[in-house]
């Protein structure tokens, strides 16, 4: 099996890369930067801006059984975040989708986002309205659009799958992936033996293993009720960020033999509703188990930060 997965080197991705290429497949990765080596007979990395057509008609010359499209601008706090997240997450999509097409792909599976949803608390299914708060959720969307008029115009066999907060070790100390959840409260912990929370961590999030995320990818890739249609992919439960930094801190003590204080802002006095983002669609049509790891996976980021 030919495989594209673009975005591949990045915190997802290269889940992804590694799953497939331990499964024996071909997979060929094209980036902005070939920023981690992958010595595999199987594997090729292609440089590319997805930005710019010219560069994809260059970097895709032959047919792919599937394209996993991963790539994305998510940096929201960066300067100049609403311009390239337009030109990367929306068009960039746009020009993936038509250099694609000029060789054929069996599949596009599309990493979207649940913040197209626009929502932060209740129940979230694939029936709720559209209706993104920011450039996130809404380029995102965009790029969704893009590929339904592919689908409508051109015939392009696709799958989209709105993640929700996906979390594992990153697979390079180099990840410019810090700022996730469970990531950024591990480094926290490790650098000042400690963990300070600005908020009083009653906000819930749908958290969900990208071990179980690369396998729900794989099993929607050769299914063939998983096509032309959109799926929520996420655990189907909830935590605090108070009880994602509970698991830290057991994590902590339970690798360095120290107690990890936590604290948390008792000033905010912020309310929060509950989040529950709803996978029973997906399951009506694979059937995959979810697992929470977020404790192994807080130790193996402790491991990766003792290893630098």
């Amino acid at each position: 099996m030919n495989l594209l997965i673009t975005g591949g080197l990045g915190n997802l991705g290269l889940w992804l890369t590694h799953y497939f290429l331990d499964r024996g497949e071909y997979v060929t990765v094209i980036g902005r930067t070939e920023k981690v080596i992958i010595n595999n007979d199987n594997y090729k990395f292609i440089a590319c801006d997805i930005t710019k057509q010219d560069d994809l008609e260059l970097a895709i010359t032959k047919h792919y059984d599937f394209c996993i499209h991963t790539a994305s601008y998510n940096e929201h706090f960066q300067a100049g975040y609403k311009a390239r997240a337009l030109s990367i997450n929306a068009l960039g999509t746009d020009n993936l989708c038509e250099a694609l097409l000029k060789h054929g792909v069996d599949k596009l599976i599309y990493l979207s986002t649940f913040h197209v949803y626009g929502a932060s608390g209740g129940i979230i299914s694939e029936l709720n309205a559209i209706s993104p708060v920011n450039d996130y959720g809404l380029t995102h969307y965009f790029a969704e659009k893009y590929i339904e008029k592919h689908a409508k115009t051109n015939g392009l066999n696709f799958c989209t799958l709105r993640l929700t907060n996906s979390y594992g070790c990153p697979r390079s100390i180099d990840t410019d992936k810090w700022y996730l959840v469970l990531n950024d409260l591990c480094k926290n912990a490790y650098e000042n033996k400690k963990i300070v929370l600005n908020s009083n961590g009653r906000g819930s999030r749908d958290f969900i293993w990208m071990g179980d995320v690369v396998k729900t990818i794989s099993a929607v890739m050769n299914e063939e009720q998983c096509s032309n249609t959109f799926y929520n992919l996420s655990s189907g439960k909830s935590l605090s960020i108070l009880d994602i930094a509970t698991f830290v801190k057991q994590a902590y003590n339970e690798s360095f033999s120290q107690d990890l204080p936590i604290e948390v802002n008792a000033s905010d006095k912020t309310e929060f509703s509950e989040l529950i983002v709803e996978n029973k669609k997906l399951l009506d049509v694979i059937n995959i188990e979810f697992h929470e790891n977020i404790l192994l996976e807080a130790k193996n980021i402790f491991k990766l930060l003792e290893s630098k």
